[in-house]
């Protein structure tokens, strides 16, 4: 799938749109091209499924130069065990990982207590950079600037930029300022949704938004297209009721994401 009009110079593909219990989708995981047949995921989903959805995407895993982490949660985090192990076999893979502070080190914990010794087995080809809120990082040609979100623990939203086209993930948050803020004018906002406005209370309970709210975020951002990830089973939400609410109050055209769709920005 591919919307929006006008000069683009970035392309998104959307490998994981489920939440940690929706078994009729991936989980949380996004890949963006860069240069130089290369490739960087924002979150890693929950297990071996990553490396299919790799697969799927005609993405080889050697190619992954790059991963930005959103937060610890096991839905966005599970799969780099089994993609790292994937990685070191492949002499020509190197892979830099990024993240908040307690995040990365959430992350080398749980290595050590799952897959002991895959660091030295990945040896100088595997980095760790701690990213600072505000500060921006690059991937080749890409800025790429974390800003914190509203989700109950440590967790990250990104501000990804090249050429002048602007792509801004916000998943797992309650309805943020700091949303608004770094989606300014962006091309694409993808954007966490939970249930329909009626569902406010238990949404921001477990630290999420409702549709209502992603479409309000986007409309005062100015965003130029609302695309709407982590979505719960098809028994609890119907994806275009969701698209549809948050539409309405965005103003703007909305996408209720499936897994490996992809979008130009």
């Amino acid at each position: 799938m591919e919307l929006g009009k006008g000069r683009k110079t970035g392309r998104v593909i959307l490998l994981g749109t489920g939440d940690p219990l929706n078994e009729e989708r991936a989980q949380s995981c996004l890949a963006v091209p860069l240069a130089d047949d290369e490739t960087m995921l924002f979150d890693v989903s929950s297990g071996t499924g990553i490396l299919r959805q790799l697969l799927a995407a005609e993405i080889r895993p050697e190619s992954v130069r790059h991963l930005f982490v959103t937060h610890r949660h096991f839905d966005h985090v599970g799969g780099l065990a089994p993609l790292l192990v994937a990685l070191t076999s492949l002499p020509d893979a190197g892979l830099t990982v990024h993240a908040l502070p307690g995040t990365l080190r959430a992350l080398r914990g749980l290595l050590a207590l799952n897959i002991p010794g895959v660091e030295d087995w990945m040896g100088e080809r595997l980095r760790w950079n701690t990213l600072t809120p505000g500060e921006p990082t690059r991937a080749k040609d890409f800025e790429i600037a974390p800003f914190e979100v509203d989700h109950g623990i440590e967790c990250a939203g990104f501000r990804i930029a090249q050429g002048g086209s602007i792509l801004v993930y916000a998943a797992d948050t309650r309805p943020s300022p700091n949303v608004v803020e770094y989606a300014r004018d962006a091309d694409l906002l993808i954007h966490d949704v939970y249930s329909l406005e009626g569902g406010a209370e238990q949404a921001h309970a477990f630290g999420h938004s409702t549709a209502a709210e992603a479409g309000r975020v986007a409309r005062g951002a100015g965003a130029k297209l609302l695309v709407l990830t982590h979505f719960r089973a098809s028994r609890f939400v119907v994806p275009g009721e969701l698209a549809a609410e948050a539409k309405a109050a965005f103003g703007g055209p909305v996408a209720a994401a499936r897994d490996l769709d992809a979008f130009d920005f």
